[in-house]
């Protein structure tokens, strides 16, 4: 009987978004509060875009969690599926895609929630009334043209 190696590139991979996903999902109660210390002004100081997109990018930060525990779940089913045999095998392969799909379901979630702040169910509760950075950007052009 052969024995399979063991795909160590991909428990690498597994192993440390695990660590990272953890750790995300470990803030994810103050990231929903906005009490968590990337909020803060100070801590998005050198941020490369307008404050339209640093704005939404905040926001999305819950969404963005969650498509990374998507990704995470999906690799571990994918993991499996190498492994497996019979219905096993063929389960982890359909869970690898219902992962798969769901993470990419939310990176959509994600950037909607960036550009027009929608869905509200996925905003923290106290960024809801708050425009998307589409119509940030927008308005802080029609300023600049207006000087």
């Amino acid at each position: 009987m052969e024995r399979e190696t063991v795909d160590t590139g991909l428990v690498v991979v597994i192993v440390l978004l695990g660590l990272l996903v953890l750790g995300s999902l470990a803030l994810l109660p103050k990231l929903w509060r906005s009490q968590a210390d990337i909020q803060r002004a100070e801590a998005t100081r050198a941020w490369p875009f307008s404050e339209a997109f640093r704005a939404g990018f905040l926001r999305s930060i819950p969404a963005a969690v969650l498509a990374l525990l998507m990704l995470e779940l999906g690799l571990i089913a994918g993991f499996f599926a190498q492994y497996l045999t019979g219905d096993g095998s063929r389960l982890a392969d359909r869970l690898t895609v219902y992962f798969g799909t769901a993470f990419v379901v939310m990176l959509l979630v994600d950037l909607s929630v960036t550009l027009f702040n929608r869905p509200k169910f996925i905003v923290p509760p106290d960024a809801r009334s708050e425009p998307g950075a589409v119509r940030l950007w927008w308005s802080s052009r029609k300023r600049r043209r207006a000087r």
